[in-house]
């Protein structure tokens, strides 16, 4: 029994170390706000190669390790087990510690900030006016898409454009840009992974895990006091759908948009119940099925004569190496480049469907990248000075501005930014942490500075606790 219990032990602290180099790996660099919600909400729905990932790399080389570990001892170092066993606890405590930096994460939450609550909007105090006719919006979540994927022409990093329709798009509608040429959104705390982004790019806020004495953080509730993208366009008498490949079960995602603007949810699970799909793929669905679902539907809900919001996720560039469909033309090296370079002909063909189609005068699309890239050694090669930035595009938006290039913004300027491409009116311009790009109203890292906001949003809020969070 004793020999049983130090061989867990032996294995629970190897574990610490493959297990941190594994998630290095695996989704590059996390942050402790990331590590923790996924904690705490549903894991349904993740790719199966994560799991076998995770097997082969992370649980069999500990079980290994750890069983030659402690015949070692036994063999070379019997009377100074102990000792020996306590300094592999100690050191691999400290390298999972500071290999995931977690010190820097405890070391924000004994810190309490007021920057939320001083720069806060609540879109339930200010004048939010629709147009007289109500424009419908398509706003597509692309996958892990920056714009750094485009040439050092066109302001990418790329020698070779990745990304040339979707450059193109850029250039002819309203993209704005942190440089002189594609550019836009800088990464900000709180909003770097899926979940984190969809819901910063729909209520201004980022997802944050503080510590708090109120209980643990119950996600079945999903931030229920925040008012976002989809309550308001509810609340304006528009239909709001969300048509994703993966289990939005996963991230909880399903619940923050039933729960903010009554979303109707089209994923992995109903197609294989309608028996759109006969079986998972990738991580549900690929994004030719996604395109064509989306073609069918927006057919029909375009019947209905009501406004509305269809939110789209793709998915075939998500990590490792992405999706690659068998249509797919190889024309790089590596399988990511080649995804990328997919995707980007598959999403122009689906806006050049949408502009024949009788209802696309009276609609704006919107394409974010929801974050950057977690292939983990995609851009191991590019400058230190480059700063990657998420892509986004505005088409055929009711306001337009002179006002796109050398602007500093997040995903959080994107939640007013939305409603004023479809003709809302915002009273100040600034809606949660954001502020309307097509207006003179500066962002909050214009005002205060990109490095000071990113210190103080990764703070501790007992503001953003007691008001967005709710608790168990």
């Amino acid at each position: 029994m004793k020999k049983t219990f130090e061989l867990l032990f032996c294995f629970i602290c190897i574990h610490l170390c493959i297990g941190a180099l594994w998630i290095g790996y695996y989704f590059g660099k996390v942050n402790g706000d990331e590590m923790i919600f996924h904690l705490l909400v549903p894991l349904s729905g993740v790719n199966n190669d994560t799991f076998i990932s995770y097997f082969l790399l992370g649980i069999l080389p500990s079980i290994i390790i750890s069983v030659l570990f402690y015949i070692l001892i036994n063999k070379l170092f019997l009377k100074k087990r102990k000792i020996l066993l306590f300094l592999l606890f100690i050191i691999s405590f400290c390298f999972f510690i500071f290999k995931l930096d977690i010190n820097s994460y405890l070391v924000d939450q004994a810190i309490q900030s007021n920057f939320i609550e001083e720069n806060y909007v609540n879109p339930a105090l200010i004048e939010i006016v629709a147009p007289n006719k109500k424009r419908n919006l398509i706003f597509i979540f692309l996958e892990s898409f920056e714009s750094s994927y485009s040439s050092v022409k066109n302001g990418g990093i790329m020698k070779k454009n990745l990304i040339p329709k979707l450059t193109k798009v850029a250039k002819e509608n309203i993209s704005f840009s942190n440089g002189e040429k594609l550019g836009g959104a800088l990464y900000m705390t709180g909003s770097s992974w899926t979940v984190a982004s969809m819901v910063a790019h729909t209520s201004g806020l980022p997802l944050k895990i503080n510590f708090s004495s109120n209980g643990i953080i119950d996600f079945n509730n999903f931030m229920p006091n925040v008012i976002t993208l989809g309550d308001i366009l509810k609340d304006n008498g528009y239909d709001n759908y969300l048509i994703a490949g993966s289990d939005t079960n996963y991230g909880s995602r399903k619940n923050y948009f039933e729960q903010h603007g009554d979303y109707k949810i089209y994923d992995v699970n109903n197609a294989l119940a309608d028996g759109e799909i006969s079986e998972k793929i990738w991580w549900g669905f690929d994004d030719n099925k996604l395109f064509e679902l989306a073609r069918k539907q927006l057919l029909e809900i375009a019947k209905k004569d009501r406004p509305f919001n269809y939110t789209m996720l793709t998915v075939d560039t998500h990590f490792e190496d992405g999706y690659l469909s068998n249509d797919c033309d190889l024309k790089f090296n590596d399988q990511y480049s080649n995804v990328i370079y997919c995707s980007d002909k598959k999403i122009y063909e689906f806006l050049e469907w949408l502009q024949k189609q009788d209802f696309y005068d009276d609609t704006t699309v919107v394409l974010v990248g929801d974050h950057k890239t977690m292939d983990t050694d995609f851009f191991d090669n590019i400058s230190s000075n480059y700063i990657r930035t998420n892509y986004n595009v505005f088409i055929n938006s009711a306001v337009d501005t002179d006002n796109l290039y050398n602007r500093k913004f997040t995903s959080y300027d994107l939640f007013p930014t939305t409603l004023a491409s479809i003709g809302f009116s915002l009273e100040g311009n600034r809606l949660g942490l954001g502020s309307n790009l097509f207006s003179a109203e500066e962002t909050i890292i214009e005002k205060y500075g990109y490095d000071y906001v990113f210190r103080e949003l990764k703070r501790r809020s007992t503001f953003y606790n007691n008001n967005f969070l709710d608790y168990k």
